[in-house]
């Protein structure tokens, strides 16, 4: 039996610079639990910023004379080679002028484009304005206000719910001080570039910053945590017409910054912590069938691991248990858990929550992790900005090398949009940055 320890809370301080607001209670939060550490779109009309950099994706390539026929559709400023696209790091065009830089963004992949909305600018006030990012053409498209939009706010959650619908949900977050917690928010339509108020419910809790998705039928959102603050337990639901609250039979309770993975049907819960003590148990929740169930362990008691499903397990790695940071993990297929080979490439580290630090399947078996917290050091430099890819099956990592800029993207948007990883805003310095950066295997 592992035995959970409990946690001595040691909270920062939030020093009081450009960009930082009053009350940063996400990162006092979880640094006070030891824990670190959350898809095509239809045409818009000429309302896009034309592309920056090179020609059409998919444009055939070749160097000097060639006239050799590319295969490959690449996205833009990609070019193909033996009928591959080139992969790696490169830069985004700039936003929209109208897009101010900002911080604590809700975002989601819709399809392969990126939908950004909300958070805060650089004096710290919360906003109500966003866009989309087509890394197909490398082009922005500002989001117009109307009289659906959501209120202004940061830390709120952007669930895409499918092509089917072609919509967004935004929902929760909090206003600028973190001392107001949301349960409304509204639905972006992303055919008809319109926004709609979500109905009300007050069944539904008030969430900042929880985890969320589209289970084919409705859109879940789980945990997150209150004014106090404090993680709140089980999940809201809406199926684009109602709310409905999950039951709590086998709920997990107060369980926060838990390893957390999606497979389409089922969410994953591996670790996290309940009051101030770690924990290392495992749970899942079937949505449709509003059921939880407590899974087999095997992982020391930890918080903020990266969590991922590659296709077929649930991937756990990282994270920082009693005695420091991790750089072990395991799969889970079945119920039955195996270990991940060692890294000699990524250092133990921690997703930050909502700070920095992703991770994503890459293709069925292989799985990305990008950034997250390497020290307890409460200042930006303690933020990695590189990763790695991991080949479950063959056991093998390969170096993601850091992003082109070095800035941090502390509390910037990081979404897979199924063909590259998009990193922007956030701050750099304590200073709201509109840098944007994407790469691909």
């Amino acid at each position: 039996m592992i035995r959970s320890r409990t946690i001595f809370a040691v909270v920062p301080v939030c020093l009081l610079l450009t960009g930082c607001p009053l009350t940063d209670h996400y990162r006092l939060q979880e640094d006070s639990l030891g824990a670190a550490g959350t898809q095509s779109s239809a045409g818009f009309g000429g309302d896009a910023l034309a592309s920056a950099g090179a020609g059409n994706a998919g444009e055939p390539s070749g160097t000097g004379g060639e006239s050799s026929v590319c295969e490959a559709t690449c996205n833009a400023n990609r070019a193909c080679m033996g009928n591959s696209c080139a992969g790696g790091w490169i830069a985004m065009a700039a936003a929209p002028s109208k897009l101010v830089a900002r911080s604590k963004a809700a975002s989601v992949a819709m399809g392969k484009a990126v939908f950004i909305w909300g958070g805060l600018d650089n004096d710290g006030a919360a906003l109500d304005t966003g866009a989309i990012y087509y890394p197909a053409t490398d082009s922005w498209k500002y989001l117009q206000k109307d009289a659906g939009s959501p209120p202004a706010r940061m830390m709120a959650t952007a669930v895409w719910t499918g092509s089917a619908s072609n919509k967004v949900i935004v929902f929760g977050g909090t206003n600028a001080n973190g001392d107001m917690i949301y349960r409304d928010g509204a639905v972006y339509d992303v055919t008809d570039n319109s926004w709609a108020p979500l109905p009300m419910s007050m069944s539904s809790s008030r969430r900042s910053a929880p985890y969320g998705y589209w289970d084919g039928t409705r859109a879940v959102f789980f945990g997150g945590l209150n004014a106090l603050p404090a993680v709140v337990p089980g999940a809201d639901r809406f199926d684009l017409k109602n709310w409905s609250v999950s039951g709590g039979n086998g709920d997990p309770g107060m369980l926060g910054f838990s390893a957390i993975a999606f497979d389409g049907s089922v969410m994953y819960l591996q670790g996290g912590v309940i009051g101030s003590t770690r924990q290392d148990k495992v749970f899942s929740y079937t949505s449709s069938t509003d059921t939880w169930a407590s899974l087999s362990k095997s992982l020391s008691a930890r918080t903020g691991a990266f969590g991922t499903w590659d296709g077929s397990r649930f991937v756990v790695w990282g994270g920082q248990d009693d005695d420091g940071f991790r750089r072990d993990g395991k799969t889970m297929l079945g119920t039955s858990w195996s270990d991940m080979t060692q890294s000699t490439v990524l250092s133990a580290r921690r997703i930050a929550f909502r700070r920095s630090g992703w991770s994503f399947q890459v293709k069925p078996g292989v799985i990305a992790m990008i950034a997250g917290q390497t020290s307890t050091s409460d200042s930006g430099d303690s933020l990695a900005t590189d990763g790695a890819k991991y080949e479950v099956q063959g056991g093998r990592w390969t170096a993601i090398p850091p992003w082109p800029s070095r800035e941090s993207h502390e509390y910037g948007i990081g979404v897979w949009t199924g063909e590259e990883f998009v990193i922007w805003g956030g701050r750099a310095q304590n200073v709201s940055t509109l840098t944007g950066e994407r790469w691909a295997p």
